[in-house]
């Protein structure tokens, strides 16, 4: 198939050239800030620049402006302006600013913020204090299409309001910035949030739609095609060239082209040729989501489709909707699982009401927006309806999120599993494809469908037996992840006064990414917004986010307001209180949690001092926790700990200078020390003097601040120290 179409066999080989060189560097040597860059520096600092503006965004709060050949970076820069200065596309700002880097993935499952930008050359920010100038001529053409986007975003806001006309405007024009959060969160959970990008669906409503309507008036191929193409490409230099974009557009000109030459439409060649189009404009895109996610799913048509009509053969359309969504389904299920870490369970009947509804909604939309900008009491009329529309899709959404076991997480998937997946799938497609016997068919399909689900089976599968400790990157704060040698999940503290939103935005994501959807116990070890924010932000979040069973509270939380209220959060969100006292426990096989102190008579240890400590023992391991405690209350401890050493010491404060006194740690004699601190907090911590004690006794030291995460591993004999950081 592929030596008949050399096209195709060249972006073949040019792709997977590509990829070996990706694996081999990892992707580093694009992500890495340029030497020359002022953001090598990742300090801020206020900078004077000038650039030429090729994008511009524009968001309730703020425009974002983007710049190339620039005075500071050999990349692009993004600006933040909440001034909205008046530049045009193609025009040369100076301004004054602060510089911004951003920021790197710091625990396994969160968003790597830097790679993102890395895909789009632009390795920093800079915040704009003032204008210098502004010279230089305009872009017409970009300029006149950008005022064009946003009259029609005001438009769209105007008949349908803010709520559902952001939601309309990320569709139609892929303008993201003022989709509440929540919504946008709502159709990603339930797994139909594809509908939100710019995707196949769209150019092809749009670029297909107005060829066959210029073809209807009797105008031949080829003017029909030349006009089509035209409209179509000022469409899309208006949204912007995304992964998806980019896919659509030339698999589009493909199309529109093979009938203008009257040649035979090829979709392999034409996908693969986007592909290597994608890939030679940006390597880095072979890792991206949107790349995979938007070719997985016509590769999913193309070959799964084919296998699932050969087996269970059906005229009617509704089934083959079906089968058309399962495909992309099967097809795209590891991928997901690797960016995602969970399944949403009723996507598959949610996109077979959902997708049709959209064709809809785009086309209403479409014509809509059409006659608003001539006649506009026809087009509200017409936008009413996208309302209504996108009124069932909240509907949908907010029912699916209710329904039991409304998703599944699974954790991230090694990648040798995710290899044997696609193996097993392209050996049974091609097996069951070539033979000719329905019945024999039937037979290889069960084996294929045996054999795919026990690759499912093995990507969920996470062995038994072992301890796994992982204290997060949380910034200024503590946050230390347990799962027990029967799978049991416990957290203590999860809290940061320097890192907002911790609990949606890195907590859940490392917990889902290791297939933790339910956290069995929650300890709380003293009522510090740094160890605790965290968890109250997911107490908030039961319906979407990790559910948390048990909130575990010192035998001294009634007398701290903060955990008083934060109580009472978890009482609303249904979750049980248990408190625990010194010389209780928490047994999971050889684990052992055991509480060291507070005790109920321990009247006089308040605030740090009577932080939660509790003992982890496993085998010939064992970890301190000790919270913040401090002073009086590191006096009590040594008297409690009656000489018991510890492997690990998770040192107390953030590595404060008024714990972890030479005292403590000759009686605990840790061999090693994790330290959770944030990059240049305001306190200084970890504090010199601690680290210097920590030395003495000849302890290893691991920070989140040099390290990011730190993961311990033990069978109860041997230890194994993973950082995500190096």
């Amino acid at each position: 198939m592929i030596k008949t179409r050399p096209l195709c066999f060249v972006c073949l080989c040019f792709l997977m050239i590509q990829t070996i060189i990706l694996m081999v560097t990892s992707g580093k040597s694009t992500t890495e800030i340029p030497a020359s860059s002022i953001f090598y520096d990742e300090n801020e600092k206020s900078v004077l620049i000038h650039g030429q503006v090729y994008k511009k965004t524009s968001l309730s709060k703020f425009q974002i402006l983007y710049l190339k050949n620039n005075s500071v970076s050999d990349s692009n820069i993004m600006v933040y302006d909440d001034n909205f200065i008046d530049v045009a596309i193609g025009q040369i700002v100076a301004l004054q600013g602060t510089t911004r880097c951003f920021d790197v993935a710091r625990n396994p499952g969160n968003f790597d913020q830097r790679f993102y930008y890395a895909k789009q050359d632009i390795y920093g920010a800079v915040w704009c204090d003032k204008v210098v100038e502004i010279s230089g001529k305009e872009n017409w053409c970009m300029e006149k299409l950008y005022r064009f986007k946003i009259h029609w975003k005001n438009l769209i806001y105007e008949a349908i309001g803010e709520e559902n006309g952001a939601i309309l405007s990320v569709m139609l024009l892929g303008e993201k910035g003022d989709m509440e959060p929540e919504m946008k969160e709502l159709y990603q959970k339930n797994g139909i949030g594809h509908i939100l990008a710019i995707s196949g669906l769209h150019i092809s409503f749009i670029g297909l739609g107005i060829y066959k309507i210029i073809r209807r008036t009797g105008l031949g191929y080829i003017p029909a095609g030349v006009l089509a193409i035209l409209v179509l490409s000022m469409y899309a230099l208006m949204i912007g060239f995304s992964v998806s974009v980019i896919r659509a557009y030339i698999m589009l000109l493909f199309r529109i082209g093979a009938d203008m030459s009257g040649r035979v439409y090829d979709m392999i060649t034409a996908l693969l040729v986007a592909a290597g189009v994608t890939v030679g404009i940006q390597p880095l895109y072979l890792m991206d989501a949107g790349f995979l996610l938007s070719y997985g799913a016509i590769l999913g048509i193309l070959f799964v489709l084919p296998m699932l009509e050969k087996i269970f053969p059906c005229r009617w359309r509704g089934i083959t909707g079906v089968w058309a969504s399962l495909a992309i389904n099967v097809m795209l299920f590891p991928i997901l699982l690797w960016f995602y870490y969970e399944i949403p369970t009723y996507s598959l009947a949610l996109n077979f009401i959902i997708i049709p509804l959209t064709s809809v909604l785009l086309g209403i939309g479409m014509v809509g927006c059409l006659i608003g900008f001539m006649v506009w009491p026809i087009g509200n009329l017409c936008l009413y309806i996208c309302r209504f529309i996108l009124s069932v899709f909240e509907v949908l959404n907010r029912v699916g999120s209710k329904l039991p076991c409304w998703r599944i997480v699974m954790g991230q998937p090694e990648l040798w599993k995710i290899m044997l997946y696609y193996i097993i799938l392209v050996i049974g497609i091609t097996v069951i494809r070539r033979n000719r016997k329905r019945k024999q068919r039937k037979v290889l399909f069960g084996i294929f469908c045996a054999s795919l689900s026990f690759a499912v089976f093995l990507m969920a599968y996470r062995p038994a037996g072992n301890l796994t400790v992982t204290m997060l990157d949380v910034g200024q704060g503590d946050s230390i992840f347990l799962r027990g040698p029967k799978g049991n999940t416990y957290l203590i503290d999860g809290g940061s006064s320097d890192v907002e939103e911790l609990g949606k935005y890195r907590m859940e994501p490392f917990l889902k990414s290791q297939g933790v959807g339910t956290l069995d116990y929650v300890f709380v070890t003293h009522g510090d917004t740094d160890h605790y924010s965290g968890i109250e932000e997911m107490l908030k979040r039961q319906n979407v986010g990790v559910e948390i069973r048990r909130l575990v509270f010192p035998s001294n939380w009634k007398k701290d307001d903060a955990l008083v209220e934060l109580a009472q959060t978890a009482k609303k969100a249904g979750v049980s209180i248990v408190m625990i006292e010194s010389r209780k426990c928490i047994t999971e096989g050889k684990l052992q949690i055991e509480c060291i102190q507070p005790s109920p008579s321990d009247h006089h240890l308040s605030g740090n001092a009577g932080s939660l400590v509790l003992s982890v023992a496993f085998g010939e391991f064992s970890m301190l926790c000790t919270g913040d405690v401090e002073a009086k209350g590191e006096d009590v401890l040594m008297r409690r700990l009656k000489g018991q050493q510890f492997t690990v010491l998770k040192v107390a404060h953030h590595g404060s200078k008024h714990s972890s006194s030479e005292a403590f740690l000759r009686t605990a004699q840790p061999e090693i020390a994790i330290i959770s601190a944030g990059e240049d907090n305001s306190y200084g911590h970890p504090h010199q003097e601690t680290l210097k004690r920590l030395k003495d006794i000849g302890c290893k030291i691991f920070e989140t601040v040099r390290n990011g995460a730190i993961t311990l591993q033990t069978d109860g004999n041997r230890l194994t120290i993973d950082c995500f950081l190096y």
